[in-house]
């Protein structure tokens, strides 16, 4: 899972930029999975998949880190 440590209160601009996208499978992140920070989806959870490089590398490219 990435770190979504920050403190409260942080401003907005200042927090860890979350996927919109699952970075194994690239369907649309649900709300609760990505409050805490999970990249990949259960289905990919339970399958163990791999995160595709391209879309963490587009990913990382707006700004994200793990």
């Amino acid at each position: 899972m990435a770190n979504r440590t920050t403190a409260p209160g942080t401003p907005e601009g200042d927090r860890p930029k979350q996927p919109t996208r699952w970075l194994a499978c690239n369907e649309p992140v649900e709300q609760p999975l990505a409050f805490l920070g999970s990249l990949r989806c259960l289905a990919c959870r339970e399958d163990n998949a791999p995160l595709d490089p391209t879309l963490v590398a587009e990913w990382q490219a707006e700004g994200a880190t793990f």
